[in-house]
């Protein structure tokens, strides 16, 4: 308690109180967006992204061209596969005809899926029958029934769905779903007014995966895969490196010989690309990667200002106080003894500002919110979904990045008035 009046005694501790209780809000405002964001784009994949490499495959020929000369789609873009599954950093390779492509960033397809009243907008991927396309993407089976390896083996009907552990919990509270049914809204036209009109669709769930985020920024694990109802226009080869090979080494040694030597009559190689490089572009070009880059540039702006602030105010505080060292040491105290009796403030005086402040803050967080990260169904629940672990774990944030700069505020010129001599430190006063 005297150690309080001691502190607060000073005119000049007051209106550096006052200066970190402002810091505190202005720290709280510009930090929380910057600590989510981070959080959820660092999140793992769950899939072997650093080992998924696309090669995008193009051909000479028109659509109309093919189809004249009785040139099949699928066979250029198989006899392609069958070459880059023979290269011997190559573990599996699949085909995809989506756009699909996890990690890529493209352009997504997202659907209404719904079950006994609860609705889930679910992003969806298609699935050739009998592909790998699975082990390519190092996702694996949760139905014991369907190993990973026969997931797109057998499936017979045009409706069959596989579905990812957080859908089926939210749907049925287990992921023993094998067989049932699930529903959708696709768009059709109404025979009898001509109109698009949206029409129910069952799907029969196959098997369960596990949770995957298709992009860096996903918060939730909401997809499915759909057995795919043809080829499409775009074909890719999805490939998955072995073990240890460095995906953009690959692709920086492997480009020239793929689009040379890996062809067939029509089709070719146009363009490799790495997973991990792809989803980082992706997010830089997105809006959610543009908000996170203003955030950031927010609190590096206000992380610099505080830096400077703070450290300016305490350096005078300091200095101020250079006699009382003196007269203090002239007595009987110690160096170290000064010198902690100085930190030991401004850790006081830091704890009671930032307490403060953050209080203050509570009160606008109680009325406004805190920052959220956008989701469609916020399947999965988050540290910072909890009004009160979110803004514990900021505040401890913003605390421990203002303790520290007071800290080394402090500490700088204590010790070089406590080095100084006792005469030079009265004297100089």
């Amino acid at each position: 308690m005297k150690q309080l009046k001691d502190i607060f005694g000073r005119k000049t501790s007051i209106w550096l109180a006052i200066e970190l209780v402002l810091v505190t809000c202005a720290c709280w405002w510009a930090f929380d967006p910057v600590i989510i964001t981070s959080y959820v784009t660092h999140l793992p994949m769950n899939c072997d992204i650093d080992r998924i490499v696309k090669m995008e495959i193009a051909s000479s020929l028109t659509d109309n061209e093919r189809a004249m000369a009785g040139i099949s789609f699928y066979d250029g873009p198989r006899r392609l596969m069958q070459k880059v599954q023979e290269m011997d950093e190559v573990e599996v390779g699949c085909l995809s005809y989506d756009e699909n492509v996890i990690g890529f960033g493209e352009s997504f397809l997202f659907g209404s899926y719904y079950h006994d009243g609860d609705t889930i907008i679910c992003h969806y991927l298609d699935f050739e029958k009998d592909s790998e396309i699975f082990e390519a993407y190092g996702i694996q089976s949760l139905t014991p029934e369907v190993p990973t390896a026969e997931l797109t083996h057998g499936c017979e009907n045009n409706n069959t769905i596989i579905i990812t552990r957080s859908v089926a919990m939210a749907f049925f509270g287990t992921i023993d779903v094998a067989g049932k049914i699930i529903h959708s809204d696709d768009m059709g036209i109404n025979l009898e007014n001509g109109q698009w009109e949206p029409t129910r669709r069952d799907w029969q769930i196959r098997a369960v995966v596990e949770d995957f985020r298709r992009e860096v920024y996903d918060r939730d694990y909401a997809n499915v895969f759909v057995l795919s109802p043809g080829a499409r226009a775009r074909a890719n080869i999805i490939v998955r490196l072995r073990d240890g090979i460095d995906a953009r080494r690959f692709v920086q040694e492997q480009e020239r010989n793929v689009q040379h030597n890996i062809v067939t009559e029509h089709n070719y190689i146009r363009k490799m690309q790495t997973a991990r490089e792809a989803s980082e572009l992706d997010l830089n070009s997105s809006w959610m990667g543009k908000q996170a880059r203003r955030n950031l540039l927010i609190a590096a702006f206000f992380a610099i200002n505080v830096a400077f602030g703070v450290f300016g105010t305490l350096l005078m505080y300091t200095r101020q106080r250079r006699e009382e060292a003196g007269v203090r040491r002239a007595f009987g105290a110690t160096k170290w003894s000064v010198f902690w009796s100085f930190i030991r403030e401004a850790w006081l005086l830091t704890t009671i500002s930032v307490v403060a402040g953050c209080a203050i803050y509570f009160q606008f967080a109680s009325a406004s919110g805190l920052y959220e990260y956008n989701g469609d169904n916020h399947l999965t629940h988050y540290w910072f979904d909890d009004f009160g672990t979110h803004f514990l774990v900021i505040s401890l944030f913003v605390y421990l990045i203002i303790l520290c700069t007071v800290l080394i505020a402090t500490a700088i010129p204590a010790w070089r008035i406590c080095r100084s001599t006792i005469t030079e430190a009265i004297k100089e006063e």
